[in-house]
């Protein structure tokens, strides 16, 4: 490390120096080095005494890289509308103002620590998700799950959210505010608004990942499929469903509930249901194009520019084509790998889906089990020690019987 001098030891070296000691007897009485002795001697010779100064370092201009005070005040005016948001989405909006040369998250984060208002924030340890099936294309697979029943500022009453997420470039693919007191849709409603989610981004994902709540999969222990599980694996989407009570197997969608109720939720001010659900999706527009990810998946990218990346295998999807897309041979032979075990009722019928199916009195209050049969096509009524009792051809199952009834106010 150098040594560093004093303006006694700088005269010294000029008075050595006049008096016609080498520079290498100089810098040994000293204890400096050689081109330690050189520089002062030099300095001495362009500038005489004030060269013996210490001079600043201190660049005559702000360096490029520097904070402008614009920027500064934009960064506070951000903060303080929105006081739950970070500095990720600080850099996101300062992008979408069309800053250029934007500060690094933790120079916003240093510069906010210096007003009192804005208390420090302590960072939490991140691991990566641990997926056995993690999705690594475009559209390969899509999380969703509600967030449910958030007093929103101006609100009578609560509102819940449908949240979907591509899990391969953390895209929000949408955001979707339920009707006023409702906490979640029933499995016939699920399928009008995938159906805007699908013509928004004009492809099929080839897998959706949910939770097991009756809106996904039924209200039954041993529910025959819902029309919303039929209705995807007829336009051949895999629906995948996650342990109970395990949610951070669908910890995408989930991390992104507690980012859109912190940066939106919190802050947001009521007007109409009309209004919520186009600044809901807006918001959600503003976070794949502007706003940075920690993602593993996307690098500091924001989701568009991640999603820009990635290869896409899906299949392009049009409303106007989803009849021709559906397919019931898909929907036969996911049902023959199924088995649903019954209790006969009082008056000899048992329950399959929407539809009731009579095997006989003499079956009363007996457990039987339910198959399907997909070279007849028709359900095949088992008695506890595998006999067949009744064979009946399957009901609801065509394009036209799974999507019927469909809930114009949530188109």
């Amino acid at each position: 490390m150098a040594k560093e001098t004093t303006l006694q030891t700088r005269q010294q070296i000029i008075e050595f120096k006049q008096i016609g000691l080498s520079i290498s007897r100089i810098a040994e009485r000293l204890g400096l080095s050689p081109s330690c002795v050189k520089k002062f001697c030099r300095r001495f010779r362009d500038l005489g005494q004030q060269g013996l100064e210490r001079i600043s370092r201190r660049p005559k201009k702000p360096p490029p890289h520097q904070t402008s005070e614009r920027k500064r005040e934009a960064i506070l005016e951000i903060k303080r509308l929105h006081l739950k948001w970070g500095a990720q989405f600080i850099q996101g909006e300062l992008r979408r103002r069309r800053f250029k040369g934007l500060p690094h998250r933790r120079t916003i984060e240093r510069f906010l620590h210096q007003y009192p208002e804005f208390p420090w924030q302590t960072r939490r340890a991140r691991a990566p998700l641990q997926d056995a099936r993690r999705a690594t294309r475009l559209h390969q697979l899509w999380e969703m799950d509600f967030i449910v029943d958030r007093k929103i500022n101006g609100a009578k009453q609560k509102y819940s959210f449908l949240q979907i997420r591509d899990m391969a470039s953390t895209k929000s693919i949408l955001k979707y505010p339920l009707p006023e007191g409702r906490a979640a849709l029933s499995s016939q409603e699920m399928i009008p608004v995938c159906r805007q989610a699908f013509a928004k981004e004009g492809y099929l994902p080839e897998a959706v990942r949910s939770d097991r709540g009756s809106c996904f999969v039924g209200a039954e222990k041993y529910a025959f499929p819902s029309e919303f599980t039929l209705c995807l694996w007829g336009l051949g989407i895999e629906h995948e469903l996650i342990p109970a009570k395990r949610p951070e197997k669908n910890g995408g969608v989930e991390r992104d509930q507690r980012t859109f109720g912190e940066h939106f939720i919190d802050d947001y001010q009521f007007h109409s249901h009309e209004r919520l659900r186009r600044d809901a999706e807006d918001f959600g527009a503003f976070q794949n194009k502007y706003v940075p990810s920690r993602s593993v998946r996307c690098r500091g990218r924001t989701a568009e520019a991640t999603a820009a990346k990635l290869e896409c295998q899906a299949r392009p999807f049009k409303a106007a084509q989803e009849a021709k897309l559906f397919s019931v041979d898909r929907i036969y032979a996911k049902l023959a790998q199924l088995r649903w075990p019954r209790l006969v009722n009082s008056s000899g019928y048992v329950s399959v889906g929407h539809f009731q199916y009579y095997v006989g009195r003499a079956f009363l209050h007996q457990e039987i089990e339910v198959h399907f049969d997909p070279q007849s096509k028709e359900l095949v009524f088992c008695s506890a020690d595998k006999l067949e009792i009744k064979r009946w051809p399957i009901r609801g199952i065509s394009y036209r019987e799974i999507v019927k009834e469909l809930n114009p106010a949530l188109n």
